[in-house]
């Protein structure tokens, strides 16, 4: 807990005000849970990480036209299908608008722009340098511990940036630029394509009619504009939790090992169990085949 009154911030009911933000901010941000927008973010590069290494073994595959190497065509469409779907939604999942209705809110970045830009009033100089105590607002003394300094330094760096206002200007209530928010928002709107994209051909099955309006460049996935997106994405998030929260990096451990090469190299199926897998997939084909008995016979 902050102890409001050990802050060297002059308006302490803004500041009270700002730490209660903070806590939402943090908790959209960077919370442990699954939809915090670091682990939807995380999640999707892990799994395009993935993806691609899986993708180059397929075109290493292709290119050596060994007899002892080999693709499952179904398979393969299968994956890439799956693929493109997850990680459309993920990117559209991480710039949706929240609702005005709590029962339906999400957890996006665009929800937390948008709560940042209704809230930035909260955000002065002095209160993104000093709201946790750990530093005054003057300058500390150079001493042995440069830590107090560092936070300093750093924080006013930041600050400068943000509020786009030069060092030798400094103020204690100087706040965020009012176009930063909209710098942000201006960079995910790279994602407008895929989200398009999503609500045409993913989330909906729209009428072929209503697809029109969007031009085959737009029908087109690529790995490039998932890049796009992803980089779009990663920027804005980091921005959100290094420089204006002044907290945990989004991505500093990297990606994780390689596991997912695990038995790559080894067939994924016995040679003596193809046999039972002809029958299960009959099996399967004659169940799904009934569906179609008449609904109206039961009555």
């Amino acid at each position: 807990m902050v102890d409001i009154c050990s802050c060297d911030v002059h308006d302490k009911e803004k500041l009270a005000l700002f730490i209660h933000k903070r806590k939402e901010w943090e908790r959209l941000l960077m919370d442990r849970s699954p939809h915090s927008v670091y682990n939807q973010v995380t999640h999707m590069v892990r799994n395009d990480a993935v993806f691609r290494t899986f993708n180059e073994a397929r075109r290493l595959t292709i290119k050596r036209s060994s007899p002892e190497c080999g693709l499952n065509g179904p398979l393969m469409r299968l994956l890439d299908e799956v693929f493109v779907e997850s990680q459309v939604m993920a990117i559209r999942r991480l710039t949706d608008r929240n609702f005005p209705d709590p029962e339906r809110a999400v957890i996006s970045l665009i929800r937390l722009i948008d709560d940042i830009k209704k809230h930035s009033n909260l955000i002065t100089r002095e209160i993104y340098i000093c709201w946790d105590g750990r530093t005054s607002y003057t300058e500390p003394n150079k001493t042995d511990d440069t830590e107090p300094l560092v936070h300093w330094s750093t924080r006013q760096r930041n600050f400068d940036k943000i509020s786009s206002i030069p060092e030798d200007k400094r103020d204690r209530a100087d706040r965020i630029s009012r176009s930063l928010m909209e710098r942000l928002e201006q960079n995910l709107r790279t994602c407008d394509g895929l989200r398009k994209y999503a609500n045409k051909f993913i989330a909906h099955a729209s009428d072929p009619q209503t697809n029109i309006e969007l031009s085959e460049e737009e029908k087109k996935i690529t790995l490039e504009k998932l890049d796009e997106c992803y980089r779009a994405i990663v920027r804005t998030a980091s921005f959100l939790g290094n420089i204006l929260l002044y907290g945990e990096d989004l991505l500093s451990g990297g990606l994780p090992q390689p596991l997912h090469l695990t038995n790559l190299d080894k067939p994924m199926v016995n040679t003596e169990d193809m046999k039972n897998l002809r029958m299960f997939y009959n099996m399967r084909s004659q169940e799904v085949s009934g569906w179609e008995d008449n609904l109206l016979a039961k009555y």
